[in-house]
């Protein structure tokens, strides 16, 4: 059996990024190597020092950083996503070494997976709409969210899991 892809989880600055511990074990859990990136607005949610802590976990924090120098990365996975986050990997913005590395793997054809998670106002917005057409088009896997009333969160574990293994 060849070798399973490493996995880069890019955490946003969603409510739902405390729920990270939780995916990077699973993710472990399935023999996989993980490696972090948190884009800079996560520490105005939570901590990023617990969500980092996760034995297994690697984490990139700077852009001269071991496993950088190796290329293609693996999969990619966002999760959460932010409307932000959404928005700028659909126009192609790079401003933080989150942002710059997806963009790098979506011109390099990695797999891309991104699991939404913004309010029901940000989730309606066409701006929201037309970022998610590109992106499919572009054959990113985006993991439908789930929506409560008008709260648009992160996807369960477990359809976020099966999106990764789709991509093994």
């Amino acid at each position: 059996m060849p070798n399973k892809p490493d996995v880069f989880l890019f955490v946003t600055g969603a409510g739902s990024c405390i729920r990270v511990p939780e995916i990077i074990q699973a993710l472990v859990a399935k023999s996989l190597t993980v490696y972090s990136v948190l884009t800079p607005n996560v520490e105005m949610v939570t901590a990023a020092a617990p969500l980092m802590a996760v034995p297994g976990n690697q984490w990139i924090h700077a852009y001269r950083q071991e496993p950088l120098d190796r290329f293609p990365f693996g999969i990619m996975l966002v999760a959460p996503c932010t409307f932000n986050t959404f928005n700028k990997i659909a126009l192609g913005l790079a401003d933080n070494l989150a942002t710059a590395m997806i963009a790098d793997g979506l011109g390099a054809g990695l797999p891309v997976i991104i699991a939404p998670s913004m309010n029901q106002g940000l989730w309606a917005h066409p701006q929201t709409k037309a970022s998610l057409e590109r992106l499919q088009s572009w054959g990113c896997h985006i993991v439908p969210p789930a929506i409560a009333g008008r709260r648009v969160t992160m996807a369960p574990l477990e359809d976020i899991l099966q999106a990764v293994q789709h991509h093994i």
